[in-house]
């Protein structure tokens, strides 16, 4: 742990590494500088930007010199660019008030990036981002892009208690937050950039991680004309259906009367990863295949730390790994196959099998929360919840909430725009299902005439074993500068990515554990589904 401490200790400096840098800016061709950008940047101009959007109020516009940056509560950054910074208020719905932040490098490349949220949130601390592959505003800058943030009045912390207004659900909240206010402050900001620099937008960018790339894929369905190019890494899209897997593992614990012991899925994800590599395995669990009936043959043989496994253990095991299915065995959405870390990894508390110091497993708060939405009831209790329960809030409010979803795999509008989607999805991702993804892709190749001609504009890869965009969990995650370089180069010189670099880390031992490539997916004959044409 000391050597973790030493590492926050020490991380002005941690936007500066490789895996954060994909535009060369000691290139003289790649900006061009405005020295003049303090007067540029006034507040009137900035209102004579805004005059077409009467929910905005500038707050404040201030000019930073190059050298060292500082918020309260947050570590020194240095070596950062001169920039100005714009607060901006939105109001919505007359009752909740957002937060935007304009950043305006004084060198900038002609192009603009959207900063994507996480989880329930549409910001999230920047600070919190290191070791992830989330793109925040300090890497935006410091490569040249002209960017913007925006809270969405939903705050920076994974939580969704925003949803409720007194005893009801804040639907136009929800609606903003699900999609319109993404795209909402993305053409204001775009106005207010080309207003202060005099000169029009080059090409717009945007890359985001789970609810982030949420936010990505409702740009690409409903709003494909706001950027040229977009990264959703690890995408939370059917975030309705997320809600019952995220919570599944923690259902069985409170109405299972047997309890499994965590070293028994410890040595099974062991057992996994070993058998899938020796077998070349790379379908989602499934205990009705023989290959996967194999593998848990072989998991009643070995030992543990809690002895070996049981019948019993075995038999909550897969209930676990299947994902949540309704009584009838129709299937919600996936689960965390065994081969899937679902516990801490060094400093990381993450993992729906994690148990809390009060015996109780984990819960991710958006989760909760938004199934409280469905509920109508921000304190209500999951630890009391069936079953019979759970299936019956999931069948009483999905079509309720479907219109906010963000599953649409009718990506046609998007490529008559000629814009570029990559989907990238850690196969060990152990927030978002993998499979949720492979099976967008899947869909998504049925509205085109052939997997060739979608690929013209959208294309996936799936890192094995990677994480949720973390670079230090347990598989290689593809990086920030891999990702966006391949992007740009696709959208401005029509260079499709045929592969991306991944990258595994050690912070606590200040290594790299693994580097990798990752082929762009390609479907099987057998995976094809029917033609949007044949329907």
């Amino acid at each position: 742990m000391a050597k973790w401490e030493f590492f926050k200790g020490h991380r002005e400096n941690w936007f500066s590494w490789d895996v954060y840098n994909w535009v060369d800016m000691s290139d003289p061709d790649s900006y061009t500088d405005y020295p003049d950008l303090m007067d540029r940047c006034s507040p009137d101009r900035v209102r004579r930007a805004l005059s077409a959007w009467t929910d905005y109020m500038v707050m404040d516009v201030r000019y930073y010199p190059a050298g060292s940056y500082k918020e309260p509560g947050k570590p020194l950054l240095t070596n950062v660019p001169a920039f100005c910074l714009v607060r901006l208020k939105e109001f919505i719905s007359g009752r909740h008030v957002a937060n935007i932040k304009l950043f305006l490098p004084q060198r900038w490349n002609r192009r603009f990036m959207g900063i994507a949220g996480a989880g329930s949130n549409l910001e999230t601390d920047w600070d919190k981002e290191q070791t992830t592959n989330i793109t925040s505003w300090p890497m935006a800058v410091r490569n040249g892009f002209a960017c913007v943030v925006n809270d969405g009045a939903t705050g920076m912390f994974v939580d969704a208690s925003w949803g409720f207004y007194g005893g009801d659900l804040e639907w136009d909240m929800i609606e903003n937050w699900a999609f319109y206010g993404t795209h909402q402050v993305t053409m204001m900001a775009k106005a207010v950039v080309e207003a202060v620099y005099g000169d029009r937008i080059y090409k717009s960018y945007m890359h985001g991680t789970s609810g982030g790339a949420r936010q990505i894929m409702a740009e690409a369905q409903r709003f494909p004309e706001d950027y040229d190019g977009l990264w959703a890494d690890g995408p939370l899209y059917d975030y309705y259906n997320m809600m019952f897997s995220c919570l599944w593992a923690a259902l069985i614990f409170y109405n299972e009367p047997h309890r499994v012991p965590l070293s028994k899925f410890q040595a099974a994800k062991k057992l996994a990863r070993k058998w899938q590599d020796a077998n070349k395995v790379t379908t989602a669990f499934d205990p009705s295949e023989s290959d996967w009936l194999d593998f848990l043959a072989q998991l009643m043989e070995i030992s543990t730390p809690d002895g070996r496994i049981s019948k019993e253990d075995l038999q909550v095991m897969i209930k676990v790994w299947n994902g949540p299915l309704l009584s009838d065995g129709t299937r919600i959405t996936y689960g965390f196959g065994p081969e899937i870390t679902q516990w801490p990894v060094g400093p990381r508390q993450f993992g729906y099998l994690r148990i809390k110091e009060n015996g109780h497993p984990s819960l991710i708060p958006f989760a909760l929360q938004q199934m409280r939405w469905i509920r109508r009831d921000p304190n209500w209790d999951f630890t009391t919840c069936t079953y019979e329960e759970f299936e019956k809030m999931y069948l009483e409010h999905k079509d309720e909430f479907a219109r906010y979803a963000c599953y649409d795999p009718d990506l046609r509008k998007m490529a008559a725009y000629n814009k570029k989607l990559i989907l990238t999805h850690g196969t060990g991702d152990h927030i978002v299902p993998n499979q949720m993804s492979l099976e967008y892709y899947k869909k998504a190749c049925g509205y085109f005439r052939s997997e060739a001609e979608m690929k013209r504009n959208f294309r996936a890869f799936f890192p094995r074993y990677g994480g949720h965009a973390l670079y230090d969990w347990d598989g290689p995650n593809v990086t920030n500068a891999s990702g966006l370089s391949a992007l740009m180069r696709w959208v401005e010189q029509e260079i499709p990515p045929e592969e991306l670099t991944a990258m595994n880390y050690d912070f606590l031992e200040e290594r790299l554990v693994k580097e990798s490539s990752v082929p762009v997916y390609t479907l099987h004959e057998s995976e094809y589904g029917t033609p949007w044409f044949q329907r």
